[in-house]
């Protein structure tokens, strides 16, 4: 008696309904690096199909083996030259860098929500200027970045009249000695006077900072300052100046809840302050190995 022959299915013979529901399940790196490699017509879904690229999420996949930074950013970049202005959300996380931010700014004029996490060497004059094209965002996150990110706020307070959630999560709270410029970011915070939901996880502002935000976003609903150790402003005079704040989490409050990497908080001056004769300003360093 012969053996049965093993049979396979013919991809190509999927429904188109149904192949669109295959690949909604899947990240896009995924979508682009995998599924879109199968045969011509699930190609031409990856490619060309405008659902699929409303919302887009860049991130390390456990499907495709690429553990490279550099080659992650890569796609990235490919997964933006598909979205052909029809990008309302973009999330990119361990996986962009500024010139896919860029080509982002010239290919999603219409996009709504913009997350990035642990975006390595993303710089804030580079950022300021692709945020600046968002007119309809309504979500910023900035969380795990290294740079300090007051021009990218004060070019979204200026240019995002719509924006009402930001998120500026940082891996670990440290205590600087110059308060003006653990400020900076504050500072210009408080020019997004729309904002209704705003959270600063281990940010190194200081009272004046929570003060300026309180006074210039009169409107926020729920306020965020976990870790934030230096704001030396308790729940009442908090409510005081922002009546409309609901939902308040202050410095101590747990963090059980909290969803992204985070360390000890550090009272020492951060390594900014502290540099010797060999420090090297990491932006010289980006500039560099831009050659």
């Amino acid at each position: 008696m012969a053996a049965p022959t093993a049979s396979f299915p013919d991809w190509a013979e999927l429904p188109y309904d149904a192949l669109l529901a295959v690949l909604h399940r899947l990240d896009d790196v995924d979508v682009l690096a995998g599924a879109g490699q199968v045969c011509r017509l699930w190609r031409h879904a990856a490619r060309d199909e405008p659902e699929l690229w409303h919302r887009v999420g860049v991130r390390p996949s456990h499907n495709v083996d690429v553990t490279s930074r550099a080659v992650l950013c890569g796609l990235a970049r490919a997964v933006v030259s598909r979205v052909a202005g029809r990008c309302e959300a973009f999330c990119g996380e361990a996986a962009v860098d500024d010139s896919a931010l860029s080509l982002l700014g010239h290919a999603a004029p219409s996009l709504k929500s913009l997350r990035i996490i642990s975006g390595g060497w993303i710089v804030d004059e580079r950022l300021k200027l692709t945020v600046a094209k968002f007119g309809l965002l309504e979500e910023l996150e900035l969380s795990l970045c290294v740079d300090t990110y007051a021009e990218t706020c004060e070019a979204a307070g200026a240019a995002c009249p719509l924006l009402k959630r930001f998120r500026r999560s940082r891996e670990r709270f440290f205590r600087w000695n110059n308060t003006k410029k653990a400020d900076l970011e504050a500072m210009a915070i408080a020019t997004m006077r729309g904002l209704r939901e705003l959270q600063l996880f281990a940010s190194p502002l200081t009272y004046h900072g929570l003060t300026a935000i309180l006074d210039g976003c009169t409107r926020l609903e729920s306020l965020d300052v976990r870790h934030c150790f230096d704001v030396a402003m308790g729940a009442d005079a908090i409510r005081a100046r922002c009546p409309g704040i609901q939902t308040l989490r202050l410095p101590g409050d747990t963090t059980a809840d909290y969803d992204l990497d985070f360390s000890t908080p550090t009272f020492m001056t951060p390594w900014e302050e502290t540099h010797d004769k060999y420090y090297c300003d990491w932006h010289e360093l980006v500039f560099l190995s831009s050659w």
